[in-house]
């Protein structure tokens, strides 16, 4: 359970240092440049899968 939650915190933090680095590359805002949505549906949709898959692997070791 650590871990899952490990990876997820890690996944948001570097996809906030990703946007903020391209950001920086673009001259521009990433956020306003892709759109507020992209971002948020592409992180919570991947933190997902990844409790979705975590779940997955923990009923096949406990049942």
């Amino acid at each position: 359970m650590k871990f899952i939650i490990i990876a997820s915190v890690s996944y948001v933090v570097g996809v906030l240092a990703f946007t903020g680095f391209l950001s920086f590359v673009m001259w521009h805002n990433a956020f306003r440049e892709f759109g507020y949505g992209y971002w948020l549906r592409m992180t919570v949709s991947v933190v997902a899968l990844m409790w979705i898959f975590y779940g997955l692997y923990w009923l096949g070791r406990h049942l």
